[in-house]
């Protein structure tokens, strides 16, 4: 597994984004109760010990606050991953990927009817984050947004994935870049919203979380 050191370091930039001196060494400990393996399989171990982790998007979007309570958006959970993996010794960045978020997540009747009539609508403008990982010369996009149990809802969970090709994306759109901060990078893209667009995406953003946490237990990919 990778060792203390190198999460460390590999954690440097998301510290200076305000994350302290707890994130390295709960990084550390996430990495030492998950993964097993070194280089490319552990990388594999990595995408999905993040990806087990219950979706949920609240105010704090900080990697140090998903590691601390379990569950996490895509921006702190994609931030972990790259840092996990780059402890191992494998080139990994973010990417953000602007979108229709809404439009991507499957309309279930279990939804609340407003939750519902977005996700089938779409026209929520939001910036998405993946992982892209190289493998030797082939890189792979890791998105890690989805556990396993919500694929009875229809969602792209990628279970058994083997690190052979790309992942199915929780949402498909344009790739804006790869800050090293990635907190301030998705900010600055996200401020290009309009107020309107804004107070939509976190209203949209606020009912799935919702929703998802109001899951039978057993039935959100690990909820406690």
């Amino acid at each position: 597994m990778p060792t203390s050191d190198a999460l460390l370091s590999s954690a440097g930039p998301t510290g200076s984004a305000g994350e302290g001196g707890d994130y390295p060494a709960m990084l550390a400990h996430f990495a030492a109760t998950s993964m097993r393996g070194q280089g490319w399989s552990g990388a594999v171990e990595a995408y999905h010990a993040v990806r087990a982790m219950p979706y949920f998007s609240g105010s704090d979007r900080t990697p140090l606050q998903a590691l601390r309570t379990g569950r996490g958006a895509c921006t702190a959970r994609h931030i972990i991953l790259r840092d996990l993996l780059r402890g191992l010794g494998v080139p990994a960045e973010v990417e953000m990927v602007e979108c229709d978020f809404a439009a991507a997540v499957p309309a279930h009747p279990t939804m609340p009817k407003a939750l519902r009539a977005t996700c089938e609508t779409g026209g929520i403008r939001d910036v998405h984050c993946w992982v892209r990982a190289w493998n030797g010369d082939v890189s792979v996009v890791m998105d890690a947004t989805w556990p396993d149990d919500l694929a009875r809802y229809g969602f792209a969970v990628n279970t058994g994935w083997d690190g052979d090709a790309d992942t199915r994306p929780a949402a498909q759109g344009t790739v804006r870049g790869a800050p090293e901060d990635v907190l301030a990078g998705k900010e600055a893209l996200l401020a290009e919203l309009t107020e309107e667009e804004a107070s939509a995406r976190r209203a949209f953003l606020a009912g799935l979380s919702e929703w998802l946490k109001d899951l039978p237990a057993g039935q959100e990919g690990g909820r406690q």
